[in-house]
């Protein structure tokens, strides 16, 4: 039966402990209070249980605030730097991270569990950092509203916009930081305005979400920023390529792609801007990243070729999928 080890260390903080029955019990600890040396000899009751958590909860807050410290020293240096405050790489990468320690600590506590408490942990964070405003697509309450407060959290502004023009607009003008916009519906497939405004903009899709839509269908959404999102070491690229229209022009576009063993993981054909010649449009999503030498590679081939190649943005591969249950 599990018992109740309670220990009082000098620095004032009551750090507890759950032990299993002939456990070694960590000598930094500091000393045992002896009546709770004694308690720790007895099954727990409810009220043991409730002390324990109240003694983790005050060190928890402790901890919380010790790291919204550090996270407002972080803030400093990143504005003093010209930093972006919110960065996707580091979030996903500290999820992970998260999810492997928790494995490995045989934690109770299911992954979707994880993020989303270190998800509102994060918010707060960036609300310390600098009050970051999130524009989306829609009316309050809809669903990519909804995407956007489980991908950032309670703790930013969110912006509602009702046309993609407008909303694009606030992140080119700083009026916001980011834009949370849909990219593929669970059941109608891709949304071409997003493609296509794509087109049109500087902004860089720096991150994505996909989401749990029912029935084993998923809807992905992206995040668009004013910079490209750096590498993780598992990414996907974004690219629109405009085609000389002949017989021939997709396997022009495919080749570099094959020569250079990058992965196409998806390919969509959209309406190109009328010209002399006339060109064909694709959209590609690739394996890798914009700044990796492979597809620098293919980018130089695809432009010898007579290809013109516009990055759209590079962002982590997730393979978490948002529930929004």
């Amino acid at each position: 039966m599990t018992r109740l080890c309670l220990y009082k260390p000098s620095n004032g903080f009551t750090v507890v402990e759950i032990a299993r029955p002939g456990a070694q019990l960590p000598s930094s600890i500091g000393p045992v209070d002896p009546f709770f040396a004694t308690r720790s000899q007895q099954p727990v009751t409810l009220e043991d249980a409730r002390i324990a958590i109240d003694g983790i909860d005050k060190e928890l807050l402790r901890l919380l605030n010790e790291r919204a410290h550090f996270v407002n020293v972080i803030g400093q240096i990143k504005q003093r730097e010209g930093l972006d405050i919110y960065a996707p790489e580091r979030e996903e990468k500290l999820l992970r991270k998260l999810v492997e320690l928790n494995a490995a600590q045989e934690g109770k506590l299911p992954e979707k569990s994880i993020r989303a408490i270190y998800r509102e942990i994060m918010s707060a964070a960036l609300a310390i950092e600098h009050p970051l405003r999130i524009a989306y697509l829609g009316a309050p309450g809809t669903r990519t509203h909804q995407v956007a407060l489980n991908k950032f959290g309670h703790g930013v502004v969110y912006v509602s916009h009702v046309q993609p023009s407008t909303m694009f607009e606030s992140v080119a003008s700083l009026e916001a930081d980011y834009a949370l916009v849909p990219m593929e519906h669970a059941h109608d497939g891709t949304v071409y305005h997003t493609t296509d405004s794509l087109a049109d903009t500087d902004l860089q899709v720096c991150a994505q979400v996909n989401v749990e839509a029912g029935t084993g269908k998923l809807a992905r959404h992206f995040i668009l920023g004013r910079r490209a999102s750096p590498a993780t070491g598992d990414d996907s690229t974004l690219l629109l390529l405009d085609v000389p229209d002949r017989v021939g022009a997709l396997q022009d576009v495919l080749a570099p792609f094959v020569a250079h063993q990058i992965n196409v993981r998806s390919l969509e054909n959209r309406p190109a801007p009328a010209t002399t010649p006339p060109k064909a449009r694709f959209v590609l999503e690739v394996a890798g990243h914009a700044t990796e030498p492979a597809i620098q590679a293919v980018i130089s081939s695809l432009s010898e070729g007579g290809i013109t190649a516009k990055i759209l943005g590079s962002y982590p591969a997730s393979a978490w999928v948002e529930s929004l249950g």
